[in-house]
């Protein structure tokens, strides 16, 4: 019975499970920025072709997504809650874009989507250097 699983499995979806299973925690916040905005654009898609199960879907997803960074935060540093209210408001413009099929809300989020990726892949792109500093050293 496992081996038919096995089948069954596409290789996308075992390279992304071995990809989550060894990230650092910095570029798995970067996997959840992709994700939020690879599904923000398949909900304004959705949206835009009149697709409603496919918009609403994917924009739950982003909710999902955003409420896990939301609940991710350690509100003991002032950037933890700088980073809440852009996530709270990201969350009511995808909500309002959601309920009234709208896709203008998404287009500022989707920007400072990609704004704050940029932000955790340079972060993770540094500690990669340090860490490989690190190890020549050893």
């Amino acid at each position: 019975m496992q081996q038919m699983v096995m089948l069954n499995t596409r290789p996308q979806d075992a390279y992304r499970k071995q990809d989550v299973l060894t990230a650092s925690p910095v570029d798995l916040v970067v996997m959840l920025y992709d994700a939020l905005k690879r599904n923000i654009v398949m909900g304004k898609r959705g949206i835009i072709n009149k697709n409603v199960p496919t918009a609403h879907k994917h924009l739950m997803k982003a909710q999902m997504i955003l409420t896990e960074l939301i609940n991710s935060l350690d509100m003991n540093y002032q950037i933890s809650e700088e980073l809440l209210d852009l996530y709270e408001f990201a969350l009511k413009s995808i909500a309002d874009a959601n309920m009234h099929k709208n896709v203008e809300p998404l287009d500022p989020i989707i920007e400072m989507v990609d704004s704050i990726r940029e932000a955790w892949k340079e972060i993770s792109n540094s500690n990669r250097g340090t860490m490989q500093l690190g190890e020549e050293r050893a």
